[in-house]
């Protein structure tokens, strides 16, 4: 539930309507062409160019009969090739001039890819899925680099790569984040986020190695060289569907499935801003090139586009005359310190956390009243509960 401080802006988006593009929600998007054009993946099994400022459709829909609903993508640096992992367990790699399918790898997950990622040098794609493991690929061969990591979680809702690419992150269906050595595959160490009743949904891993975490009622953050504490963001909310970084690294935008919107200074923790409200069935988003536009999307398949500048002018500015400036919290939230605990490799009890011991069932990996994998790199647990 908001709070006073946090009353909700009414700024209004730009709507590119979703008639006739995908039968089915869209799971994920991101901006292409120098923010020219969006990328929509839907439930359906479909992937979908458009006109950012008009919605006009671009060449025919990407399909491979068979895939399943789409529930990960992830965009190459150059913005030429596209990742996508699906319902059947396969990774995908598509031509974005074209729309060609270039690649159908192997499939070694035995269950829905949840949450892809490419490498910093792009020479490898890691993916994680329901089925509990987390895989790095050869992008050129299309190959398993050594062999598939089993990770603690019962199902992987998110996968991330360390700036020098040394290391994967990985979080999933409990309250735990995972550090992985990409060249032995071998856990470094396990950090306990959140309560024990708790799942992390989402992950950001900044160039200046601060970690955000959309967990089941709130954001948290974490960083690599501080142990056995992580904070967490502003009050307690719904459940984050999706957490995304400007390109310059600037602004944080999460998106709850409560239908609101938050941005946040990345260097200080603070909101810049009352939540911004978006029609019902928010699942996923995005941020444009050029750190200004945000799109996002869900059950309803229309694209919103918020232009950012007009919230809180340049979000570069310190100072703004038409909106809050990224130095100051004008929501009043900031960084609380709460507890957590830090496991090193090789023990993989979840003791010694100030939460009580609570058992997560390992049941559907959906949330209620959607069927849908819901950020743009991973999909949310089921009956997500608030801390105690």
């Amino acid at each position: 539930m908001l709070s006073s401080s946090a009353t909700p802006y009414t700024l209004e988006p730009i709507r590119l309507n979703g008639k006739g593009i995908h039968s089915a929600p869209i799971s994920c998007l991101d901006f292409l062409d120098e923010d020219r054009c969006i990328i929509t993946c839907s439930e359906d099994g479909s992937i979908q160019v458009r006109k950012t400022d008009t919605g006009q459709v671009v060449g025919n829909p990407w399909t491979d009969p068979g895939s399943g609903a789409v529930h990960a993508m992830a965009v190459s640096s150059n913005h030429m090739k596209v990742v996508t992992g699906s319902q059947d367990g396969r990774i995908r790699l598509w031509t974005v001039a074209t729309g060609e399918m270039t690649g159908k790898w192997n499939q070694a997950h035995s269950l829905a890819i949840l949450s892809v990622c490419w490498s910093p040098d792009e020479l490898n794609i890691a993916s994680g899925s329901e089925d509990g493991t987390a895989i790095i690929w050869d992008t050129k061969k299309g190959d398993i680099v050594g062999h598939p990591i089993r990770t603690a979680h019962p199902h992987v809702y998110a996968v991330r790569y360390s700036c020098d690419g040394a290391t994967l992150l990985t979080s999933g269906y409990n309250n735990t984040i995972t550090f992985w050595d990409v060249k032995t595959r071998e856990a470094l160490r396990f950090v306990e986020a959140c309560h024990a009743s708790q799942q992390v949904h989402c992950v950001i891993w900044t160039p200046y190695d601060k970690i955000f975490l959309g967990c089941s009622n709130g954001i948290v953050q974490a960083r690599t060289d501080t142990q056995g504490k992580v904070a967490r963001l502003g009050d307690r909310v719904g459940p984050i569907c999706a957490i995304v970084l400007s390109q310059d690294n600037l602004l944080l935008a999460t998106a709850s499935l409560d239908n609101t919107i938050s941005l946040w200074d990345p260097d200080t923790n603070q909101s810049v801003s009352r939540p911004l409200v978006h029609p019902s069935g928010l699942r996923c988003a995005a941020f444009a090139r050029n750190s200004r536009l945000l799109a996002t999307s869900g059950i309803s398949k229309n694209v919103y586009i918020w232009d950012l500048q007009g919230l809180s002018g340049d979000v570069g500015a310190t100072n703004s005359q038409s909106g809050p400036s990224l130095g100051t919290s004008t929501a009043g939230h900031s960084l609380i310190d709460i507890n957590a605990s830090v496991h090193p490799a090789g023990n993989n009890t979840r003791g010694g956390s100030r939460h009580n011991d609570t058992n997560i069932l390992d049941g559907a990996r959906r949330l209620p009243g959607h069927d849908m994998a819901i950020d743009i790199h991973s999909a949310s647990p089921p009956n997500p509960k608030p801390w105690d």
